[in-house]
């Protein structure tokens, strides 16, 4: 772990985070022979609930999260749940490691605590559940995570993070009854007090309905605010001004980086997510262009199954300029992207991606790629070792490219604020409003959802109320500072 990461906890416990870097699950059946019970192993097999599949035999896994104790070993129930919960969200569609890995984090340090506890001489573990409550485990980590948060200096964690860990611990008892991972007994007074409480969200359709959720008494509240110039779409976003765009803009135009350009073009133009646009193939750039453009766009479809990642597979439909597609097309056959393609897993195939980094890596490791390198069909000169020992890249060059490019746009306007790739994606949502504003649309919330690929119209809404909240704010922020100043004044006087 990092310096700069390390946990400021001061934890007497050298637990920690590890990950198999190449993971076949395996299930594993007891036969007994005379004896002695034998051991068979098989490849871990689940059924897609969702498609109503046969069951499918699970392939290789990447950065497969495993919990080890302080003394060495695997944490056994906390690995078995992460299994557990592996298989459980295989069901309905294909898992996010990444998901599993956050919760793996916030267990890690839930252990951490117990052997802390228990190298004081604490007599408690993970399924320490006496009659007193007050003594249960569960309970002496909920108001240890409430005095961290009392701490009034170098508070250890935030808000967010202590209601993360304590949703995490919660779900990881509620898993090992559910799953049957433990006996009924093991745990012999409830770990937590459950209740469930009705939600109202507004569906698909725009039809506001009550979603019942099961909520516990180990409750963080999170204060709700509403962030001035904020949009809540996948991560608290902000749209870049006119002005802003345009300094954007202007350095983006003198940069030599000719993909990293086109990245952000492409997201600044269709509302992308980062892994969206780095996930493009070849291929899909030469479909668009066989396609007739509909007011000067063409229609890709991204999602589960077509090869271009999107945040949960979500399937949907971008909306992608014409002209931008023959930028694409032309960046694509030049001798850069050629020499990168060559250097690249799959070579000079149209399934290649359309961005690669000048060493043939991708800027964003697709979910296809990772099953394609199991096959070995695409690259000859890889070996069968190096197609699935090989880094997943996650997005963090371009992350990089983008910080110094507002490094240099800084040097001139001191006072630019700074955003991050993914703010792209909300301006083009915000640029979209403001265009049917000025043309005299009138209700555009259906195709603006449909435009970002929202999953509800909450978020939509959020967009299409950003512009009037900010300017309701200003003016009430104008009239009250006039007032207070002016009463300030006749006091001076």
């Amino acid at each position: 772990m990092r310096d700069d990461k390390k946990s400021k906890q001061a934890l007497n416990s050298t637990a920690r985070l590890s990950c198999i870097d190449v993971f076949v699950p395996a299930q594993i059946a007891f036969d007994p022979q005379r004896d002695q019970r034998v051991a068979r192993f098989s490849r871990l097999k689940y059924t897609d609930l969702s498609l109503q599949f046969s069951p499918i035999e699970d392939g290789v896994i990447r950065n497969f999260p495993v919990l080890i104790r302080g003394d060495g070993t695997p944490w056994d129930l906390g690995n078995l749940y992460l299994m557990s919960k592996f298989t459980e969200m295989a069901k309905l569609a294909p898992p996010i490691i990444d998901t599993l890995r956050s919760i793996a984090k916030h267990l890690i340090m839930y252990l951490r605590w117990i052997e802390h506890l228990r190298n004081e001489g604490k007599d408690i573990h993970e399924l320490y559940f006496p009659i007193e409550e007050e003594k249960r485990v569960t309970w002496a980590y909920y108001r240890y995570l409430k005095r961290l948060l009392r701490e009034k200096s170098g508070q250890p964690i935030s808000l967010s993070v202590a209601k993360a860990r304590m949703q995490a611990v919660i779900g990881f008892y509620r898993g090992l009854l559910a799953w049957k991972l433990v006996a009924e007994s093991a745990i012999e007074h409830s770990a937590y007090k459950s209740s469930f409480v009705g939600i109202p969200i507004v569906n698909s359709i725009g039809l506001q309905m009550m979603k019942i959720v099961e909520t516990s008494n180990f409750k963080i509240p999170k204060p709700q605010r509403n962030h001035v110039g904020e949009i809540a779409d996948g991560g608290t976003l902000r749209p870049l001004t006119e002005n802003e765009q345009n300094l954007f803009l202007q350095q983006l135009s003198k940069s030599n980086n000719r993909a990293f350009q086109l990245m952000c073009f492409v997201t600044l133009f269709t509302g992308a997510r980062l892994q969206t646009v780095c996930t493009l193939r070849v291929k899909d750039i030469y479909d668009l262009l066989k396609k007739s453009p509909k007011n000067g766009e063409v229609l890709l479809r991204v999602g589960d199954g077509t090869g271009v990642d999107t945040k949960n597979q979500k399937r949907y439909r971008l909306h992608v300029p014409i002209e931008l597609v023959r930028m694409l097309r032309d960046y694509i056959e030049s001798d850069e992207c050629r020499g990168r393609r060559a250097l690249s897993f799959y070579e000079e195939s149209h399934e290649n991606y359309v961005f690669l980094a000048s060493n043939g890596s991708p800027f964003y490791t697709s979910t296809s790629e990772i099953i394609d390198r199991q096959e070995g069909q695409f690259s000859k000169r890889i070996s069968a070792r190096d197609r699935v020992t090989f880094t997943v890249q996650t997005g963090n060059a371009v992350r990089n490219y983008l910080s110094r490019l507002i490094k240099d746009i800084r040097v001139n306007h001191p006072d630019f604020n700074t955003f991050r790739f993914h703010d792209l994606r909300a301006t083009y949502g915000m640029n979209f409003i403001r265009d049917a504003d000025a043309s005299g649309s009138m209700d555009i919330r259906d195709e603006l959802k449909q435009r970002m690929g929202h999953s509800n119209f909450n978020t939509t809404q959020s967009y299409l109320n950003y512009d009037k909240s900010n300017s309701i704010v200003r003016k009430a922020s104008a009239y009250h500072h006039e007032r207070i100043n002016r009463t300030i004044e006749q006091l001076r006087t």
